[in-house]
């Protein structure tokens, strides 16, 4: 539980194709004897009141992990958006953090980090080695526009990111943002 008064839940986005892993689900693929999505639990869940896993496939491991999982509306892959819109609705509390599964070695602190940007804003993004990461703290009441831009087949996360009033909050790089994308990334 968090320690201040502002509730956050967390969506953790598992619902990718894994194209760069031979079609396996990212999630779901061990990395120092765990699955992936568990050290993201491990690292988020002191972090957060509630935790959404957003997955359109191996359904059943991952409500293994007693939390609820939401599939996106869509049978198609529509990527992040599409996943972060149909969990969203899920959420209770009114500041939601948005991660991906294959980071596992997240920030133990990264919504201290992030809730620097929310007094002015509904949406922070971290920043590290001068690349946006798939890793934000949004408002929910950013839920409509989310929706408008899938509505509109506009897919891609960080064009609405910056089409939003973001502050980005820089993070020194180090090994916290490494993305597990491909195979050899777990060796």
């Amino acid at each position: 539980m968090n320690a201040s008064t502002q509730k956050y839940s967390c969506i953790i986005l598992a619902g990718g194709e894994g194209k760069r892993v031979e079609g396996q689900d990212k999630g779901l693929i061990n990395y120092k004897d765990k699955p992936l999505i568990q050290h993201v639990i491990n690292r988020v869940s002191p972090q957060v009141d509630e935790i959404i896993i957003s997955a359109n496939r191996n359904i059943k491991e991952y409500k293994e992990y007693n939390y609820p999982v939401i599939s996106d509306s869509s049978k198609h892959y529509r990527g992040p958006m599409a996943g972060i819109a149909a969990a969203l609705a899920h959420c209770n509390n009114d500041w939601v953090l948005v991660v991906p599964c294959d980071m596992p070695l997240l920030p133990a602190d990264i919504i201290k980090n992030l809730s620097v940007g929310i007094k002015d804003n509904d949406l922070c993004i971290a920043e590290s080695n001068q690349r946006l990461q798939l890793v934000l703290l949004l408002k929910k009441n950013l839920q409509q526009s989310i929706a408008q831009h899938l509505q509109d087949d506009q897919l891609r996360l960080m064009q609405w990111v910056k089409s939003q009033q973001t502050q980005i909050i820089k993070i020194p790089f180090n090994e916290t943002f490494k993305n597990f994308n491909r195979t050899d990334d777990f060796e």
